[in-house]
């Protein structure tokens, strides 16, 4: 199972900025759902990632642990990943209007402080 998501910021041990015990690189990353994650980059891609990139990042269960793996494999460009990216934001957006058409109105609360 893969999941799209945006890169918002990339963290590489080449920025002067940060300081880090090796030399991999994670990214920050908005992803299809509206969730914001950091995952680690493959070392293939960690020098072609860049911000506002189209990620898909590998959520199969890795085999030693029944836990994902969390980790960006490919980058998308141009088309594939506009039009990835709007399959997705698009069934998200559908899934919250039939939820939020199912629940009920819940009181609102004053504060209290």
């Amino acid at each position: 199972m893969y999941h799209p998501g945006r890169v918002l910021e990339v963290f590489t041990s080449k920025d002067k900025n940060i300081d880090g015990v090796d030399t991999s690189t994670q990214a920050m990353l908005e992803m299809w759902d509206e969730n914001l994650i950091t995952v680690l980059v493959e070392t293939q891609l960690s020098m072609k990632v860049k911000k506002d990139d189209i990620v898909l990042v590998d959520y199969r269960p890795m085999q030693s642990q029944p836990v994902p793996r969390m980790t960006v494999v490919k980058i998308l460009k141009g088309p594939v990943a506009k039009r990835t990216w709007g399959i997705y934001k698009d069934h998200h957006s559908k899934r919250k209007v039939v939820s939020t058409r199912l629940k009920p109105e819940m009181p609102k609360q004053s504060y209290v402080g």
